[in-house]
């Protein structure tokens, strides 16, 4: 039988996908260069993005998952706040909140709260 794979370890893996490209693409985003602070700031965010994939897929104290879950929050807001100054507000930025929601939650059914829950199994039959 296979072991299952976590919401955490799947976000996780995206997570260092998507912010490997989104990296690779920032940095060779020439017209990015102009703005300076932006630029910065979404190369953190993705660099955030990935260091806190790393941590959810090799380590094993969830303690620090929680931390870095933490830590691209606060990221993502900050990346947002500045997005939010340069271009104006738009529904685009609230989806970059997508992610460390999904890894928070991933770390919240990993440090077992709800993953001992029997949601597949089957009810007893009720005592008449």
């Amino acid at each position: 039988m296979r072991e299952k794979i976590s919401l955490l370890k799947t976000v996780s893996i995206l997570m260092i996908l998507l912010g490997v490209y989104a990296l690779v693409a920032e940095l060779f985003d020439i017209s990015n260069w102009e703005q300076g602070f932006r630029h910065v700031s979404s190369i953190a965010a993705s660099a955030a993005c990935i260091i806190t994939g790393f941590f959810g897929v090799l380590s094993k104290s969830m303690k620090k998952i929680l931390i870095t879950g933490i830590l691209l929050l606060i990221a993502t807001i900050f990346d947002v706040v500045v997005g939010i100054g340069f271009f104006g507000m738009s529904i685009f930025h609230l989806t970059l909140f997508v992610w460390p929601i999904l890894y928070l939650w991933g770390w919240y059914i990993s440090n077992g709260k709800i993953s001992k829950l029997p949601l597949n199994e089957p009810h007893p039959p009720k005592k008449v």
